[in-house]
């Protein structure tokens, strides 16, 4: 087992609390591909969606970063066929418990320097090591995966960018996993019309009883009051004329007051 240094787990830690941050997959994304270029070392990244059908995996396009434009759709559309690492992924999902694995595990070099497969689509974009990073539940089909790029002239992975990869997955699965529920809550969830506070009159409390319950205080009551109406981090910190960083400051106080540790968890606890 490799032993990460300090500053590796305060990436883990870093990289955990900006995608548990996200509002939704398309930012989730974007941070996830940006964030782990930079904890672990790469010059362009891909996100696929992966969804299970009459038992076969099928791949969707997601977000990408430095790769030419199309590269991803043409991928999906048929070179993901060709690509011996997520093959060797997928392969391998029901005998290993890792999330990662690096091109160099796959294939020889003077294999993989032959193949169609990177003379026609990896060898043009300037890449040559990939890192598949996969975000799967526990005994279950991934959801997704990340591609990490590195080009001929760089350095492979190391064992120690695998270890902290392979840290890494749980935590942005977690966050995939989190937006998935508060997507579903939300398509679920009764809601009221927007600045009218209705009185609840069958017995149940209404939101703004609710936030006194827990001692919120005015500035966490409308960061509330905005968050549940649909808003993100981003445009509540617009419409009170305050910072990203303040809002979720406010947020996790809020957790602390309401006993729960997302977003998620806290709409429930607020308006069921």
């Amino acid at each position: 087992m490799v032993a990460l240094h300090t500053r590796d787990l305060r990436d883990v830690v870093d990289i955990s609390h900006r995608a548990l941050d996200c509002d939704n997959m398309e930012e989730l994304q974007q941070e996830a591909l940006a964030s782990m270029e930079r904890a672990i070392g790469a010059r362009s990244s891909v996100y696929c969606h992966l969804s299970l059908s009459q038992h076969q995996i099928c791949i969707s396009e997601g977000q990408e970063r430095g790769v030419p434009a199309g590269a991803m759709a043409r991928w999906c559309a048929g070179y993901h066929r060709q690509d011996p690492f997520m093959q060797s992924y997928l392969t391998g999902l029901s005998t290993s418990p890792r999330n990662v694995i690096v091109s160099s595990e796959v294939i020889r070099h003077q294999d993989y320097v032959t193949t169609r497969f990177y003379n026609e689509f990896l060898k043009p974009q300037s890449i040559y090591h990939v890192m598949i990073i996969g975000l799967k539940p526990q005994g279950r089909a991934p959801f997704g995966v990340i591609g990490l790029h590195r080009s001929a002239d760089e350095r492979g992975f190391s064992r120690l960018e695998v270890a902290k990869a392979d840290l890494m997955a749980p935590c942005l699965r977690g966050a995939v996993e989190r937006i998935q529920a508060r997507e579903l809550l939300a398509r679920h969830e009764h809601v009221q019309p927007r600045g009218v506070d209705v009185v609840a009159t069958d017995g149940s409390t209404t939101l703004e009883q609710r936030m006194e319950k827990f001692g919120l205080s005015r500035r966490e009551k409308e960061v509330v009051e905005l968050l549940h109406q649909g808003l993100t981090s981003l445009h509540i910190a617009d419409r009170l004329n305050i910072s990203v960083r303040t809002v979720n400051n406010h947020l996790r106080s809020v957790y602390d007051k309401s006993g729960v540790h997302n977003r998620t968890a806290l709409l429930y606890q607020l308006t069921c």
